[in-house]
């Protein structure tokens, strides 16, 4: 009982981590219809800024700022450089998401280029702390990584759905020619939602590195958040969430019970059949009832 509560608590934790990266796709698919590919290299160079701050003996909330403000400055870029010029020209959406893999490649080997291939620790003293609970040993890391997660996707949530602003994202997500038509300035709702995925790639970045290590290519954890999406329904962000749950107790228990080299074997697995039973996930929306 003791391992299947341990196995439990860490599934938990990967999963707000999982939850928040799935929120940031479901948010640009949600709004652009396309999936963002280059959300991977966001999540690394965000690590990477709080990893340099942090080697600087800064701490934990100026590393988590300079994370955040990576990956909002970085996804901003991208959106200005690639992605509007080619919505201009009404590229179809199938060459967006092949800019956006290159995109990703191209930071990832930038990284390789400039950093090396090591593994490098976060340098946050805590992050191998553990408290003892009778039988049980939480990460300090896991309880942040919860709480964080779980504080980020609340006030996400409150902004979507309590302000003006986040009300002309959502009438965005259901037509974007209509929302412009009715006085919403597209341009600014794109680079906002671009920012808001920043603002989710940042926090995990640096959840990951202090979880983990932090590599140049440690972006591919954006693969899980991919899943969580298409698992939950992709531009449902409830559903992200859910999915980003599911996958990460699901992979935990797999890890614990059968083995690691089985995880990544079970989560496409889960993919396919729930897309076999749900092909629009387990909250996925039609296009005219998305958010």
């Amino acid at each position: 009982m003791a391992f299947f509560l341990q196995q439990l608590i860490t599934g938990v934790s990967i999963g707000g981590i999982y939850a928040l990266l799935a929120v940031g796709f479901a948010l640009i698919y949600s709004v652009f219809s396309f999936t963002n590919f280059a959300f991977g290299g966001v999540i690394m160079v965000s690590a990477f800024s709080g990893y340099l701050t942090a080697s600087l003996g800064l701490g934990l909330f100026p590393s988590l700022a300079a994370s955040v403000t990576a990956g909002v400055a970085i996804s901003v870029v991208i959106e200005l450089t690639a992605y509007r010029p080619m919505r201009r020209q009404g590229a179809s959406r199938l060459f967006l998401m092949i800019s956006a893999m290159g995109i990703n490649i191209f930071i990832e080997n930038m990284a390789l280029r400039i950093f090396g291939a090591n593994l490098r620790p976060m340098p946050i003293g805590f992050s191998v702390t553990t408290i003892s609970l009778s039988a049980l040993k939480v990460g300090i890391v896991d309880i942040l990584t919860l709480i964080t997660s779980c504080a980020a996707l609340i006030i996400l949530w409150w902004f979507l759905y309590k302000t003006r602003t986040g009300i002309s994202i959502r009438a965005c997500a259901i037509d974007t020619s209509t929302s412009g038509l009715m006085g919403i300035k597209v341009n600014g709702v794109s680079l906002l939602v671009f920012a808001i995925s920043g603002v989710t790639a940042g926090i995990s970045g640096l959840l990951i590195g202090m979880k983990y290590t932090v590599y140049p290519a440690m972006g591919a954890i954006s693969n899980k958040a991919f899943i969580s999406s298409v698992i939950g329904g992709l531009g449902s962000l409830p559903g992200a969430v859910i999915g980003g749950f599911v996958l990460g107790i699901l992979e935990t228990f797999v890890s614990g019970y059968i083995s690691v080299s089985y995880r990544d074997l079970f989560s496409y697995l889960i993919m396919i059949i729930v897309l076999m039973f749900m092909p629009n996930g387990i909250l996925g929306k039609g296009n005219q009832d998305k958010l």
